[in-house]
């Protein structure tokens, strides 16, 4: 009866060291898990599309970039030499090097919310090869010093091109941000593609 009792005490012994491995285990994963912001540019809903799967592949935080001075169907008309784009891509021969700046009415919820984020996923629109102007805004604007960083474009026949790293140009980052390359979606793409391309980001 005593052996009995010895090996019933030494089991439970056991199983009780495994619950307390278990629970410090998770509470080291919940640790380590990393917070996630997808902010995106979306004129059309295409990039608000994308960039919401990726909320949900991620459940991140989701926030798209509001133009202070809304862009009308009239300003995307890329065929119009008078638009509102069009005299933006014309400003410079590149975003990158032009100074029009269009200005982000919810800016500071944005750079809020990056700054306690530690992966920030960046959507857009391509247009004419590049991020729009108001990307630009965005990357000068909000500190990503120490983040992850992850572009993604969407275009109905271009893929990213070197947008991202263009943008990466102009960006406020430092020797800790991780830039990665990123990724152009044609179309609004599905669930089950948006996952994949999720998981290999670390």
């Amino acid at each position: 009866m005593d052996k009995f009792i010895k090996r019933f005490g030494r089991v439970i012994a056991f199983l009780l060291a495994m619950v307390l491995v278990f629970n410090v285990s998770g509470n080291v994963n919940a640790a380590k898990k990393k917070k996630t912001v997808v902010i995106y540019f979306s004129a059309t809903g295409t990039t608000k599309s994308v960039a919401g799967k990726i909320k949900k592949a991620t459940n991140g935080t989701l926030i798209g970039i509001k133009a202070s001075q809304p862009y009308t169907d009239d300003d995307l008309n890329w065929s119009n030499s008078n638009s509102r784009v069009t005299k933006e891509h014309e400003s410079a021969s590149s975003p990158a090097k032009s100074k029009v700046r269009p200005e982000i009415s919810n800016l500071k919820q944005i750079q809020k919310a990056v700054k306690s984020a530690d992966i920030v996923y960046i959507g857009y629109s391509i247009w004419w090869g590049e991020a729009p102007h108001i990307v630009y805004t965005l990357v000068e604007s909000t500190s990503l010093k120490g983040k992850t960083v992850v572009p993604f474009s969407t275009s109905l026949s271009s893929g990213m091109g070197n947008s991202g790293s263009n943008l990466k140009t102009k960006a406020i980052i430092s020797k800790t941000t991780k830039w990665n390359k990123g990724k152009g979606f044609y179309g609004r793409s599905s669930q089950k593609t948006v996952d994949k391309w999720v998981k290999t980001i670390k």
